[in-house]
């Protein structure tokens, strides 16, 4: 019974995305559940927030962060020890790769009765030198060993990882979920997110400014859309530490007018009703929340065949789907939905039909915590 036991979920970032998402989802409905939830975490951040209002307790971890630095990975690994005795929970869920590299050593030393890890996604998926990529196969192998069970939020992350035979009995598929947000009328949203643009056809995107998000293949595509189409418009709602880079590359692409940063926003699905397409560029992809969302607001959507992307969206069914780091070929099929509205609207009703029925919210929670009651 999970009234007994204590839960501890441990994650690198405190910000706000996808992987911060799943764990409030879970410390909140966990919350009902176990008898005591903390959340850990290295970097505060809207997640922090959003715990404290939830009113469930937090632990900051000096030294947890994405950048690699030895002296930083020797505090945070001690610091996580520290925690795992001092709070003495029954169940670590550790979540992204940095806090699974460092948390699963540090819950087996503190002898914690169970460790789950949750794959959001590969670090070995992202673009690198061979000898990284190797590297971070391996390293990704030992956090599924010294974990008691990993969760994949695709079939795709568990694929990626099953050239390890002795480990697959550990591994278990959980889909990611959501619920269907309200969702603004348009000129609402609108006005919310570019009150000054001026163009008619609005794409857009929810994304990380990050590598790996490619937010740049979608912007050169856009430039060559805008050739035959100048009334449409990009808006990235979305920060991180890609957004200098891009802006300059709107401008060295004479892009100003027709793409916009609308930066982070909380409950940003909220704000999809602005858009007449929704696109989704990343090198790589675990299987994409923005997606969900796009879903959700039943928009059509141009997305790259990565990852667990194919999972959402079956080509041509319910929505359409492109190689990576090609923007012509994202540019081409952008062009197609928008001249043909009937053809694109029918896409976003069926994309919407099935996120609500085989993504919603309520599997992913319950059978995680069926998964804490072993």
């Amino acid at each position: 019974m999970l009234r007994s036991k204590k839960i501890l979920y441990v994650i690198t970032k405190g910000t706000w995305g996808g992987a911060q998402r799943y764990v409030y989802d879970l410390a909140v409905a966990a919350q009902g559940a176990a008898r005591e939830v903390v959340v850990a975490y290295g970097e505060g951040g809207e997640l922090a927030g959003r715990l404290r209002s939830a009113h469930i307790r937090t632990a900051p971890v000096g030294g947890l962060s994405r950048d690699v630095g030895v002296l930083r990975e020797f505090f945070a690994f001690f610091g996580l020890l520290r925690l795992f005795r001092r709070e003495r929970p029954d169940i670590v869920h550790i979540n992204s790769s940095k806090a699974g590299a460092l948390g699963c050593i540090a819950a087996r030393l503190a002898r914690i009765p169970h460790i789950v890890f949750t794959a959001h996604g590969w670090a070995f998926n992202e673009a690198r030198p061979w000898w990284q990529r190797t590297l971070l196969y391996l390293a990704s192998g030992a956090i599924v060993l010294f974990s008691h069970e990993t969760i994949c939020v695709s079939e795709a992350v568990k694929r990626d990882i099953s050239g390890f035979p002795f480990l697959r009995s550990k591994l278990v598929v959980i889909r990611l979920g959501i619920d269907c947000a309200a969702r603004r009328a348009r000129q609402e949203a609108r006005a919310a997110l570019a009150p000054h643009a001026v163009g008619r056809y609005w794409v857009g995107m929810i994304s990380e400014l990050h590598p790996t998000k490619r937010v740049e293949d979608a912007i050169r595509a856009f430039a060559t859309l805008v050739k035959t189409h100048p009334e449409a418009i990009l808006i990235v709602i979305g920060a991180g530490q890609e957004r200098e880079r891009l802006e300059t590359l709107v401008r060295e692409l004479h892009m100003r007018d027709h793409v916009s940063f609308a930066g982070f926003r909380e409950n940003a699905s909220s704000l999809l009703g602005a858009f007449d397409l929704f696109i989704h560029a990343a090198h790589s992809e675990a299987l994409g929340y923005a997606v969900l969302e796009a879903g959700c607001a039943s928009l059509p959507v141009v997305a790259t065949r990565v990852g667990g992307i194919p999972e959402i969206i079956i080509d041509k069914d319910h929505g359409l789907l492109v190689p990576r780091e090609d923007p012509a070929v994202l540019a081409g099929a952008m062009e197609s939905l928008m001249q043909n509205p009937p053809r694109a609207a029918e896409l976003g009703a069926r994309l919407h039909a099935r996120v609500t029925t085989q993504f919603s919210k309520e599997p992913m929670i319950s059978g995680t915590l069926a998964r804490y009651a072993r």
